[in-house]
């Protein structure tokens, strides 16, 4: 049973709100969850997912305040929604989901000092961004007319995201270099490489650090300037990670002056407000869905579910969220003819400059109108369209062994 009300001083949207049905309790009367969950609105199967868990009010992530939070004990949300004192300081919030790898929206201290859980989901998206990689690597290798995988890739941060592009980079033949400290004061081993060392030696910098500005291993402005002048004249360099790990400005000037070959952009120093000349001025600019993979998408709100009904103590039941955690999504059929390359084949699993010329057209549209940056960057978010891992597709072709693997469709 699903009932629809509207409650005093909340704004209803197109989606309502959301009163999930009670579950019969032992002794045959209907019991009602008591857990009411405020929830970003453009999370993918957000319905699905927490149905039956308790009260569901659905909120666009731009308009979660304070007021609308109202007497609500869970806040499911995403990187836009910042989590801080300001929002939650009146508030009854007992457990904050973040569908994010990264939590640099979140303000730890407070959500420590008040006494909140705090939930994320690092590693749902990493296959999601490492694909992103290979279609920009493929897209680079097809205007200069070159297999990406001849060139050597040098990795800044090799967690979640990094590690599993180094094995798939690896597995393609490619030759790696891994910049990590923290990582590597940890392990005591010797397989990493110093930055400065990486950024002279690699064809190609692909950014994967965590936005830190304290402790001993801060990555604000990681790469600037200086560093830059260390890169190889014809080295492609992709970004995203997080806005302010690389000095914007600089990227953009290297780029202009000729010092990087190829530059590929999804993260912004003051997203959700990118300079125009910064998106302008990249081969290649998205607007941070690197990880925006239906799968990757699935796979962390899933994660969120399990990790609410454990802190609320919420016995699981059979809901379309279980029909969505094993169901199989129906598989396309990609041909491949021999004599093409892997440009050409991962250009068919992920077309990027689709992606590029949709976001650049948002940011220019949005200049020469009434209408803000923030905005257009918002809506190409919540409207970007769906695209499924490179694995989910079924390939009909002779495909090298190499390929398979480091493509992720073993």
């Amino acid at each position: 049973m699903v009932e629809y009300c509207r409650p005093i001083g909340l704004k209803v949207y197109d989606s309502l709100v959301f009163i999930h049905s009670a579950i019969p309790n032992p002794a045959g009367n209907e019991k009602t969850f008591k857990v009411k969950i405020v929830v970003d609105q453009h999370i993918p199967y957000i319905t699905e997912v927490f149905a039956g868990i308790g009260q569901l009010i659905v909120i666009p992530g731009q308009d979660i305040t304070s007021e609308s939070i109202g007497d609500a004990d869970a806040l499911i949300v995403r990187s836009i929604t910042r989590i801080d004192r300001e929002l939650l300081g009146n508030s009854q919030i007992k457990f904050v989901g973040s569908a994010t790898a990264g939590l640099d929206h979140v303000d730890p201290d407070f959500l420590r000092t008040a006494g909140i859980q705090m939930e994320h989901a690092p590693g749902a998206n990493a296959e999601s961004v490492v694909e992103y990689v290979l279609a920009c690597l493929a897209w680079f290798g097809k205007q200069s007319g070159q297999a990406f995988t001849s060139r050597s890739i040098g990795i800044v941060g090799v967690g979640n995201v990094g590690g599993l592009l180094a094995k798939r980079c690896e597995a393609l033949g490619m030759t790696t270099f891994k910049s990590d400290p923290p990582l590597e004061s940890q392990s005591g081993t010797s397989v990493f490489t110093p930055l400065p060392e990486l950024l002279e030696t690699a064809d190609i910098v692909s950014v994967h650090t965590p936005l830190t500005i304290n402790g001993p291993f801060p990555t604000k402005e990681l790469i600037g300037p200086a560093e830059l002048l260390k890169l190889k004249r014809d080295a492609w360099f992709i970004h995203s990670a997080r806005g302010g790990v690389c000095n914007e400005a600089a990227l953009i000037s290297a780029k202009s002056e000729g010092r990087i070959r190829g530059l590929a952009l999804d993260v912004w120093e003051n997203e959700p407000n990118p300079s125009l000349n910064s998106v302008l001025g990249a081969d290649l600019s998205t607007g941070h869905i690197a990880g925006y993979s239906i799968d990757a998408k699935k796979a962390g709100i899933l994660k969120l579910r399990d990790d609410l009904m454990r802190f609320f103590n919420i016995v699981d039941q059979k809901t379309k969220a279980s029909a969505l955690r094993n169901g199989v999504q129906s598989e396309s059929i990609i041909g491949f003819s021999e004599g093409e390359s892997i440009n050409d084949l991962i250009e068919k699993f992920y077309p990027i400059e689709e992606d590029h010329v949709r976001f650049r057209s948002a940011i220019i549209g949005a200049a020469k109108t009434s209408s803000t940056v923030q905005d257009a960057f918002h809506t190409y978010r919540a409207t970007y369209p769906e695209r499924r891992r490179f694995g989910s597709h079924r390939i009909e072709g002779p495909i090298p062994a190499a390929w398979r693997s480091g493509l992720g469709l073993e």
